[in-house]
């Protein structure tokens, strides 16, 4: 077993993780819900932008992923901002 194989195989069991990740962020059912899903799937992205760089041998990919990284810790950091200063009654769950 070489090391493209788990390369590969990594990147099978990040992407169906991601899909998972992806329905929290639409199902919610709160904006803390779906900020934590948002972090999650940027730190997907960086995990799958570093397992297709080793795979491709192409290092300049990682500076992408540092930005990507940088990029979701700021959304991150943004959100808690605005929960810090907002009511707390909006984050009931939406109800249809």
């Amino acid at each position: 077993m070489t090391v493209a194989f788990w390369v590969n195989v990594g990147l099978v069991v990040l992407a169906l993780s991601l899909l998972l990740c992806f329905v929290r962020l639409y199902l919610g059912p709160n904006p803390p819900n779906r900020t934590v899903a948002f972090d999650t799937i940027a730190i997907h992205a960086v995990g799958i932008i570093a397992l297709i760089a080793m795979a491709s041998n192409a290092p300049a990919l990682l500076d992408a992923a540092v930005v990507t990284a940088v990029l979701g810790f700021v959304g991150t950091m943004m959100f808690a901002r605005y929960m810090e200063n907002s009511d707390l009654k909006d984050w009931e769950p939406d109800e249809e």
